[in-house]
């Protein structure tokens, strides 16, 4: 993963994190130990924290101190509105009638184009077909995905 100096974590990244039992969990350690060892800068946007308090106190999560808390500001605010209009304008999302609301996935995307992130882990990979690649055309919205059901070993091209 040459090139990555700083990641933006997903909330489906942070709920396996700390939960042993879930989908996907040892792959998260991994990448998680991976990020922490070549001291890559793992943001923590508060839209994530208010996703992962629905299920677990976020103190948990911040107790490990390996995260910088990414605050949604009117930057990104104005920035989700803009990437939004343009993804409904060519149709790759529906229209939401008289409720004009944006969806968190876009305001994370927003914040990373703000900042300069360079990239996303998630284990929602229709995002990137659905939402990024329309937004890397249209808006130069430029990170590398990293889809966490991947195991770290082949992400890099290494054998057990």
């Amino acid at each position: 993963m040459k090139g990555i100096e700083s990641i933006l974590l997903d909330s489906s990244f942070c709920i396996r994190l700390l939960k042993s039992d879930a989908d996907f969990h040892q792959n998260v350690v991994n990448y998680y130990k991976y990020f922490l060892e070549n001291k890559i800068e793992m943001y923590l946007s508060t839209i994530v924290v208010s996703e992962y308090a629905v299920g677990d106190n976020p103190d948990h999560l911040l107790s490990l101190n390996s995260f910088r808390l990414l605050e949604f500001d009117y930057k990104d605010a104005k920035c989700s509105g803009q990437f939004l209009a343009t993804l409904r304008s060519i149709r790759k999302i529906g229209d939401f009638g008289d409720r004009k609301m944006v969806i968190n996935d876009i305001k994370l995307f927003s914040q990373i184009y703000n900042r300069n992130i360079d990239a996303f882990i998630t284990k929602d990979i229709k995002a990137l077909t659905k939402m990024i690649e329309p937004l890397s055309e249209s808006h130069k919205l430029s990170f590398k995905f990293i889809d966490l059901p991947i195991p770290l070993n082949i992400k890099l091209g290494r054998l057990l």
